[in-house]
């Protein structure tokens, strides 16, 4: 069988001009990625990010720490999804029900608990099927997340492991869908997927198989939570 690794981004700069950019807490993320996977002794056969700054950046931090460097491919299947489209979207529909977050809507980020109350709102219209001209829909994220992994499979070997670099909606999206869940718990897994953490998932003759899911064993022996984050 094939072993896909899906690695989610080191932290980024949540609340600032530039959420795109990674941290430097990211950045230090992901050079302790590259390590334990240096340690780890399994060479990779293909490496893919998605085209997102964050994605790139961190695939080329744990690369470059590998024992034998290596390339990646940068592909919008593995991008997040589109954030910025559905908030421009959906947030007028839920502030106008949502009193607290009309008052905060110039202002979201200030305030995460609110900013996750308003991602899970604007979420929940995307998935029941509310379509918005020029916004990417719930049903066309899932085809291009799975459209994505299965083009990378072709032609590789049943020992072949594969790297992933990208985002945790991708990542949530994937392992409901694997695991035969409802859309919603895409989003109930996402909001759990640590920054830098490896969730692996097995392709054979069955299809995909959930194998191990968000681990950061190789931030946590670090003994710093400041490591371990969700931002």
């Amino acid at each position: 069988m094939t072993s896909i690794l899906l690695i989610r981004h080191g932290q980024a700069s949540f609340g600032t001009a530039d959420y795109d950019r990674l941290s430097e807490t990211g950045i230090r993320q992901a050079c302790l990625l590259g390590e334990q996977l240096s340690r780890e002794g399994r060479p990779l056969a293909a490496a893919f990010s998605g085209t997102l700054r964050r994605q790139v950046d961190t695939a080329l931090h744990t690369l470059q720490r590998l024992d034998v460097p290596k390339a990646h491919v940068a592909s919008d299947h593995f991008d997040e999804y589109p954030l910025v489209d559905l908030f421009n979207a959906y947030l007028p529909v839920v502030a106008a029900s949502n009193a607290r977050i009309a008052a905060a809507c110039a202002d979201l980020h200030a305030d995460r608990r609110l900013y996750m109350e308003a991602l899970a709102a604007v979420v929940g219209l995307w998935q029941s099927g509310h379509e918005a001209p020029g916004v990417e829909t719930w049903a066309g994220f899932r085809r291009r997340v799975f459209g994505g992994l299965e083009g990378r499979l072709a032609g590789r070997g049943k020992a072949d492991l594969l790297a992933i670099f990208t985002s945790g909606g991708v990542i949530g999206t994937a392992v409901s869908e694997i695991l035969g869940l409802p859309p919603e718990y895409a989003f109930s897994l996402n909001w759990r997927i640590f920054n830098a953490s490896i969730t692996e998932i097995h392709y054979g003759r069955s299809g995909f198989a959930l194998a191990t899911f968000n681990s950061v064993a190789h931030l946590r022996a670090k003994g710093d939570n400041e490591l371990v984050t969700y931002w």
